[in-house]
């Protein structure tokens, strides 16, 4: 049932897809259906079920506007195609499964696109930070992460123009109206990160405007072991080649040395080499070592080395593999 005092003519509908967090899904739901703005909370479950079914079935009972949708494992951009071509609203925000959103969080962005000049098509950023806490040993990844988005947002406030340039996906909205013309999903990156940025790329082709809101506020629940964070940081770096791939008018060349910056001449010329097996095999299974002995040692300090070294070693062979893979498609 539909609690009383709730419109159907609430502007927002909410996408949420989830892969195995169903340990997180009522502290993400309950603040959405405690919102007034919120027309239907819309759930996709994207391939295996974890638990998410019970949790949502039984949250649904005491709430129509919640809807559990499945969906083949095809990805987050995928699962998030799914719910917005279900939604109702004038207004989806996009909300990922590990985010939870502060008191009013939908009905700020209902505002900030009723704001909005006659015609003008807005992509609402809002702000997250990640929780902190503890988080043992692999706390390092968590804190990396929240170092990068914090340098991210003042970026966004620097220059309202890097907003979709960069689109930081998590807690964002757009007029429904506008998914029409320029769908969440793109093919091309279903298989590889930035599929965030990827949609920004095509609203600002679109025509569309950026702005990012710190009083949207949610709060990121972020853990990453450390297998998850190699393999994200593979999935990056083919997701930014292919960004530069797709998208050079807007983002230029893939500069190739930018994964380079910030280490010490003598580390840089290292891994400068690592397109040769003879060298990327041998140091990522010293590194690999290091950060494993290290996690089982307690040592923060060895993993955090040994892990951000691995890291520039997977992202910088993402890129190579979706290079070596366009080239041949190319040829082909």
């Amino acid at each position: 049932m539909r609690p009383s005092g709730v419109s159907s003519a609430a502007p927002v509908s909410v996408v949420l897809p989830t892969h195995r967090r169903s340990h997180l899904l009522r502290q993400v739901i309950t603040p959405l259906l405690e919102d007034p703005a919120v027309r239907e909370v819309l759930v996709v479950v994207d391939g295996e079920d974890d638990g998410a079914a019970e949790v949502l079935d039984a949250m649904a009972a005491g709430d129509s506007r919640l809807q559990r949708l499945a969906s083949p494992r095809r990805g987050g951009a995928a699962a998030r195609q799914h719910g917005a071509s279900c939604s109702t609203g004038d207004v989806v925000l996009f909300l990922d499964d590990d985010v939870v959103p502060g008191p009013g969080l939908a009905t700020g962005h209902a505002a900030a696109h009723a704001g909005a000049t006659e015609g003008e098509e807005l992509v609402v950023v809002g702000y997250m930070p990640t929780a902190t806490g503890e988080g043992g040993l692999e706390r390092f990844a968590t804190d990396l992460y929240a170092a990068e988005y914090e340098a991210m947002c003042r970026t966004y406030e620097r220059d309202e123009a890097e907003v979709l340039r960069k689109l930081w996906g998590g807690n964002i909205s757009v007029p429904r109206h506008l998914l029409e013309q320029v769908p969440y999903e793109s093919a091309d990156f279903t298989t590889t990160n930035h599929s965030d940025r990827d949609f920004g790329l095509r609203c600002l082709r679109r025509g569309a405007r950026g702005v990012f809101l710190r009083e949207l506020r949610a709060q990121h629940v972020h853990t990453r072991p450390l297998p998850q964070f190699l393999r994200d940081a593979y999935r990056q770096g083919a997701g930014r080649a292919q960004i530069h791939h797709h998208h050079p008018d807007l983002v230029g060349e893939l500069d190739p040395s930018g994964t380079l910056r910030g280490l010490p001449a003598p580390l840089r010329l290292v891994v400068s080499l690592d397109h040769h097996e003879v060298v990327r095999r041998p140091l990522s299974a010293a590194l690999l070592v290091l950060s494993r002995s290290s996690l089982a040692l307690g040592s923060a300090r060895g993993l955090s080395t040994g892990a951000r070294l691995l890291r520039r070693l997977e992202t910088r062979r993402g890129e190579r593999d979706f290079l070596a893979g366009a080239t041949a498609r190319h040829e082909g």
